[in-house]
């Protein structure tokens, strides 16, 4: 067994640790104006990473799952709203894009989604159904020429500034699940709209979209692979976002683990630190094993998938584990920072908020643990 990364992702990963270092520079600034510098978007997109995932013959850098999982790990440390645009890119909707689009479809979009100029959005949640895809009541009807969809969506990242929107309808209610389709449809489509912005508690700013389908006319070769498989699609590119969310979330529990010892061996109190009591010892050790196994977890399961063994509950395994472990963690860093990891401005106060949602996205870690059992009960 041989537990090290290889040379190429290795690599990449000390050269995106170098990057990040770099832009977590700018994070003051966006703590006191609420605006992304350019220049974080400008570094990224020129350093490749909007195709981390995406085939070289496109423009991409055509990484696998462990190389991603890798790099995220590492652009974990910054805030979110850095990197959120990439989330799209390294999730399900690409995927899609990538796996069941036409020759046309990839040529028109791929491109633009490698150098930041074509972003796109994944429209699957709705207000009435979240984990329940099922329950979705966004509609395609098929006409003579193409399919008129109707509907609406919620808690859409990227909703206002995608120009392309991967949309999940049920062409067929009639067929339950086996009814559902993915279309392509760009952003401009007339009845298309954006309804409104919901604030979040950390992550992405100003927040998430709800979007809108009034009348949307989208032609015949705008269906994304065959009718009816758009279940099957979404499902099937949730494997990879899992893992990109564990990913995330070992990115924050080890930076929160690095800042909690640096604060436990300066912070003074009775007469020394506060990393000479063991009550901190304790909580230290808990954290330093909680992320070592969340990484040894997140990575075996990443190598599997590029091995082709995409098993559900392997991913779903990573999922849980690397999230609860992480969310587990940075709530200790605050306990260790005390007052001040409750205040604006520090990291881990910024880390306690934006972890939270890594146990509901991609599947929340109830769902997870549906998976894992549904699988081991076959």
């Amino acid at each position: 067994m041989d537990f090290e990364l290889p040379a190429d992702v290795a690599e990449f990963q000390h050269v995106t640790r170098e990057i990040v270092r770099d832009l977590l520079t700018y994070e003051l600034e966006f703590v006191e104006k609420g605006t992304v510098n350019p220049i974080v978007r400008k570094t990224l997109v020129e350093n490749g990473y909007f195709g981390l995932g995406l085939p070289e013959s496109y423009g991409g850098l055509g990484m696998g799952a462990l190389a991603q999982c890798v790099v995220q790990i590492e652009l974990g440390r910054l805030p979110p709203q850095f990197w959120t645009e990439l989330r799209p890119l390294m999730g399900p909707g690409a995927k899609n894009i990538l796996n069941h689009g036409n020759e046309k479809q990839k040529a028109e979009l791929i491109p633009g989604m490698c150098d930041g100029t074509v972003p796109i959005a994944f429209a699957l949640t709705e207000p009435h159904c979240g984990s329940d895809l099922a329950s979705m009541r966004t509609t395609a009807t098929k006409t003579a020429d193409g399919w008129v969809i109707n509907g609406s969506k919620t808690y859409i990242s990227n909703g206002k500034n995608a120009k392309w929107i991967i949309v999940y309808a049920y062409t067929d209610r009639s067929a339950g699940r086996n009814g559902i389709s993915a279309f392509l449809m760009p952003s401009s489509t007339p009845g298309f709209s954006v309804d409104g912005t919901i604030p979040l508690m950390g992550t992405a700013t100003p927040g998430v979209y709800e979007i809108s389908f009034n009348e949307c006319h989208v032609p015949a070769e705008g269906l994304l692979g065959e009718e009816g498989m758009g279940f099957r699609y979404a499902l099937e590119g949730l494997n990879e976002g899992r893992l990109n969310v564990g990913a995330t979330a070992v990115g924050m529990g080890e930076y929160a683990l690095e800042l909690a010892i640096d604060q436990a061996k300066t912070r003074p109190a009775f007469g020394g630190v506060i990393a000479d009591f063991q009550a901190i010892q304790h909580y230290l050790a808990v954290m330093a094993t909680d992320m070592r196994a969340a990484r040894l977890q997140l990575l075996e399961a990443c190598w599997r998938y590029d091995q082709g063994d995409k098993r559900r509950e392997i991913a779903s395994m990573a999922k849980l584990f690397a999230t609860e472990a992480g969310s587990r963690t940075v709530d200790t860093a605050v306990q260790i920072f005390g007052g001040s990891g409750y205040c604006r401005g520090f990291a881990v106060e910024r880390l306690y908020r934006d972890i939270r949602i890594t146990r509901i996205y991609e599947g929340s870690s109830e769902i997870q643990k549906n998976t894992i059992a549904r699988e081991l009960l076959r």
